[in-house]
């Protein structure tokens, strides 16, 4: 099974190695096993990583290169999911066709780790490997940020509520960190972290209005990226239109409360259903892709893989790929 640790550099066999990891042991891997550790990067992928951070910082005006976040005591594992270094490693930009499956996708971009839906958040999802499943939000003068809740929410973390923000007193906030060992994290607005990763992942935005839809959809097809998106809703009309437009919808709504036949004609191709709901398993023998939500350790998260799942949302992503150091 290739996974998000099968892309990255360090993993890649060269063409004239012979079979086994591609970590130079040769060591085969054991088909239905959980990937070993992840090695740290070298010394030249870090400097080509912060490189890259660096030059997607300058393009904020007045704002400096902001140090990678830390994960304090987590050991990642060859983290399962999507894409890490790909416009490094790969060619061709990854797909939702061709994304390696399963897939860990962080809800609020990581909220229980990183400040929630913040720049910071989505750059580390990418380093990581995980999908960044952002929120999004409009302000008063119309622009999409990332940002949880509705208009009249947000006045917690910038003083007013999204409605009466503009962009530039949007970012001039910080979204205060779940993590007393992690810096506050920079707001953003969607065009931003679409056109600074998005050949880098896929991405996941929950999508609850129509402006929001347009924003999102307008920034992919500029970028010709439309195939690398999973919209995230339980909105029919929303989801009728994103199908017309060829983009892969996931019901994020009470699963339990529908089927897998209203789904597919309202536009879905894809559901999120609580590992522990009565309906489960009638789930994941549909006709849909299931991503599991409800999960909270690795052996709950290879539990649900087993029963077919194509990947998780998670508020915690590192809780379900990594173990804690002792």
């Amino acid at each position: 099974m290739e996974t998000l640790a099968d892309l990255a550099p360090k993993n890649r066999k060269s063409p004239d190695e012979g079979g086994g990891t591609g970590d130079g042991t040769g060591t085969a891997e054991v088909p239905g096993t959980r990937p070993g550790r992840a090695k740290p990067v070298s010394a030249e992928e870090q400097a080509a990583w912060d490189e890259r951070v660096a030059h997607a910082q300058e393009e904020r005006e007045g704002r400096g290169t902001i140090a990678p976040l830390v994960v304090a005591g987590v050991a990642v594992l060859g983290v399962v999911g999507l894409i890490v270094w790909s416009t490094l490693s790969s060619s061709d930009p990854v797909t939702v066709d061709t994304m390696p499956t399963p897939v860990v996708a962080a809800d609020g971009a990581g909220s229980a780790v990183y400040p929630a839906n913040s720049l910071e958040a989505v750059r580390e999802n990418v380093r990581f490997g995980f999908a960044p499943a952002v929120d999004l939000v409009v302000l008063g003068d119309g622009t999409v940020v990332l940002g949880e809740g509705g208009p009249d929410d947000g006045e917690d973390v910038f003083g007013k509520p999204y409605s009466e923000l503009t962009q530039e007193t949007f970012a001039d906030g910080e979204i205060p960190a779940p993590r007393e060992d992690t810096d506050a994290g920079t707001p953003a607005t969607w065009a931003e972290v679409y056109r600074t990763y998005a050949d880098d992942t896929i991405f996941m935005p929950a999508v609850d209005t129509q402006g929001e839809l347009d924003a999102v959809l307008t920034a992919a097809e500029d970028a010709d990226r439309i195939d690398s998106l999973i919209i995230r809703t339980a909105d029919d009309e929303t989801a009728a239109r994103a199908n017309d437009r060829n983009v892969s919808v996931l019901y994020v709504g009470e699963a339990d409360e529908t089927s897998p036949e209203e789904l597919l004609r309202a536009g879905y191709d894809s559901v999120a259903a609580n590992h522990d709901s009565e309906a489960w398993e009638s789930w994941t023998h549909a006709e849909l892709d299931v991503w599991v939500t409800g999960v909270s350790t690795p052996d709950e998260y290879d539990d649900a893989v087993s029963d077919g799942a194509r990947g998780a949302v998670v508020a915690d992503p590192f809780a379900i790929t990594a173990e804690q150091d002792d």
